[in-house]
Formats: structure tokens, sequence, C-alpha cells
């Protein structure tokens, strides 16, 4: 993948420049956005920046076993900050914290991002639409800028790597990944602390909280595989919503189904939505659009307020 060099310098002077940086992961984090957001701290804070990891959301606990994912805040000053980064945010609303804080993204804000749907809201705008993952934009801007890949850094870039593809089984993965990944490795890449986190870490009340989901799903007669959680479901298995995290994959694997859906009551009152296809032939994003979200093809969400009620099916309703 060849990174446009203009804005790939561009972004490394405002490193230089800056002084305080804050990096924003997507609501409802994945490996991906964390690990992105890891390892250019690192970087900055081998600068000699003072750097802080921003999430509007907890980090799952499953991710936690992970170096320095527990370290990130929810909540900021703008004014602290003179720099601003906000990595694998598809739009402002999974980035979330412009619409608290909109004055953000009018100073220097950096979006990096790999999502179709990014419609370029930073002040400098690092989108490949065609790249696998956000760490993998991140990877081919550390070769451009002759970044030594420590262990560290290695381990977080496969992380999300490793997520995005689902485990390389995803149609985004080529050889180019593979080839990625397998330098990762040979760099010191903790490939058995990745599959732990993302595989060998689960509550009972996590695996409780599915089985209710798995459930009561349902296949539609369009075939789309339909699941949803709702706060009775999440009450009656003193679980959270963070430990909704991956079940979406296994409601896509639905023999027969064209793509799935998995909706989830947030405590915000809103619903939270997760589209999967393996289908070629259908376009999850534009679906997502429909509803204020996006992502990519194969790949998407959104959230909107309403409820979620289950009569002949799952539906949402209004406030």
């Amino acid at each position: 993948m060849t990174i446009p060099t203009d804005i790939a310098d561009a972004i490394f002077a405002s490193f230089k420049a800056a002084k305080n940086v804050l990096i924003i992961s997507h609501r409802g984090p994945d490996p991906d956005t964390l690990g992105s957001n890891l390892v250019l701290r690192k970087i900055l804070e081998d600068m000699g920046k003072k750097v802080t990891s921003a999430c509007v959301d907890e980090v799952p606990h499953t991710y936690q076993i992970v170096p320095d994912i527990q370290t990130f805040v929810t909540d900021f000053n703008p004014k602290d900050y003179d720099l601003f980064i906000a990595v694998d945010a598809g739009s402002i609303s999974q980035a979330n914290f412009p619409f608290k804080y909109p004055e953000i993204v009018e100073k220097n804000f950096i979006n990096i991002d790999h999502h179709p749907s990014n419609e370029g809201y930073g002040t400098l705008n690092l989108v490949m639409d065609k790249a696998a993952s956000a760490t993998f934009v991140i990877y081919h801007l550390f070769q451009h800028w002759n970044i030594e890949i420590t262990p560290y850094i290695a381990t977080l870039l496969l992380y999300g790597l490793y997520y995005d593809t689902g485990s390389f089984m995803h149609s985004n993965t080529c050889d180019a990944v593979l080839e990625m990944a397998s330098e990762l490795l040979v760099l010191g890449a903790d490939q058995e602390l990745i599959i732990k986190s993302l595989y060998q870490n689960k509550t009972i009340n996590q695996l409780r909280l599915w089985g209710r989901a798995l459930e009561n799903m349902e296949l539609t007669s369009s075939n789309v595989a339909v699941a949803a959680v709702t706060e009775d479901d999440f009450k009656a298995t003193d679980a959270t919503h963070n430990d909704l995290s991956g079940l979406i994959d296994y409601v896509s694997s639905t023999k027969g189904s064209n793509f799935a859906t998995l909706l989830s009551s947030q405590e915000d009152g809103t619903i939270k939505g997760s589209f999967r296809t393996r289908r070629d032939d259908v376009n999850v994003s534009a679906l997502a659009q429909n509803f204020g979200g996006g992502g990519h093809k194969k790949a998407s969400g959104f959230n909107i307020k309403g409820k979620i009620k289950r009569t002949s099916q799952w539906s949402i309703v209004g406030e």
C-alpha cells in the first residue's frame, strides 16, 4: 500500500510541533482502535510529548490484559491539548467527543482511518479505505517514517490486524496483510497474548449473556439473522455492555443468512446496531448510513434513539 507522502509528512510535522496530545479511539472500542491509539502514543511519548489516550466508553475487560489498555480515560479538558488525533473512527459520531467538544475539530485534528464511509472530518485526514485495519495504515506510516518496530509495537499492530480481519478469515485478508503479520511476528509480536485476549478470556456472565441472545435470535423471511440484547438480559446475567464484544461474529455465522444484525440496549437510552455479512453482493455500510452510522461494506454499525421490542419479531420502536 502506498501512503500519500505529503499527508504522511504533514502528520509527522504536526507530531513534532505538538506538546500535549490527545488520541481518541472510537466508541465501543475494539483491538484495532485500541492498538492504533497505543502505538501512536508510544512514538509520541518517545518524542517527548505528553500524551493521553481517550475513549468515551470503557474498554472491555477481555482486552485489558494487553499492556497499557487499562490507562484510557473517558473524558478530558480540551484546553489541555494542542493536538487531537482520532484513530479508526469512521465518523464524528464514532469519535463521539467532537459532539461534546465541537471546538476540537476546528483545531489541529488528525483523522487516521480505513473506513470507506469516513468523510474526512479532521483538519488533516489520512483515510485509506482499502486497508484491512487502521493498524495496517499505521504500520505503513511507520515504514515511511523509519520508526523502529519493537515487540511492544509489533504486538499492538498485529492485535488490530488480527481483529479486523477476523483472524485472517474475512475477505479483507490479502497477501499484503499476511506479509505484514509475518513481519510483525518476526519482530516479536506476542501472538499468544493476542489469542488469549480475543478468544480465551471471557467471563461466565458474558457467556450467559451470549446464551440468552443466541437462544432468542431469529432468521427472518429475508434471510437476515437477528439477535437482540435488552436491559433485562443484562440484569439477568449481571453482564455489562462491553460483554457484547465478539457476539456479532457468532450471529453472522448463521447458515443461509444474507447478513446479520445485533441490536443492544445502551445505558444512555439508545440502541446500538451492528451489521455483518460474508456476501460480496451485500453492502451493510449503505444500510447503516440510513440510520446515521457507517463502516465497511461487510461490517458496519449505528446508534439510534429508541427501545428494543419483540412482538412477532425483534424491532426498534421510538421513545
